[in-house]
């Protein structure tokens, strides 16, 4: 669904080539789904930073919103499993994907920023992932 950009897989082998003491190994399923969850929240702030979120609908505005949450908690969880370190590389790499050119001409041509089918997508990944996770953790911590 989201494809993991060649400069954020490099920024990742730079991070984890950083951070040697990392408390566990992040598996590569994990990372994965850390770049696509930062791909997820990146269409979202774009999205809520864009004119359009003007135009929606309250409920659609407390969706992406919400979905924002949800996945910083997701990515928190990530971190408190592995590494306490990945929420500021995510945050990061999350800033600097929401300024893309690319990211925002995608942003813009398929979902007009908002629209177009991309608030049903997002809930629908979002809410996936989560629950993926939450087995995972769940397994996990047994």
């Amino acid at each position: 669904m989201f494809a993991v950009r060649p400069v954020l897989l490099a920024l990742s082998f730079s991070w984890i080539l950083m951070n040697p003491a990392s408390a566990k190994p992040l598996p590569d399923p994990m990372v994965s789904n850390l770049f696509a969850l930062t791909d997820v929240a990146a269409s979202l702030s774009i999205c809520a930073e864009s004119s359009a979120f003007s135009t929606l609908a309250e409920k659609d505005r407390k969706t992406v919103r919400r979905l924002s949450r949800t996945v910083d908690k997701l990515v928190a969880g990530i971190a408190q499993t592995y590494d306490p370190a990945l929420v500021k590389f995510y945050e990061a790499q999350r800033t600097e994907l929401t300024q893309d050119p690319d990211k925002l001409s995608e942003m813009k041509k398929r979902y007009e920023y908002c629209g177009n089918g991309m608030i049903p997508q997002m809930h629908r990944y979002v809410y996936t992932s989560k629950k993926t996770l939450d087995e995972f953790f769940k397994a996990y911590n047994r």
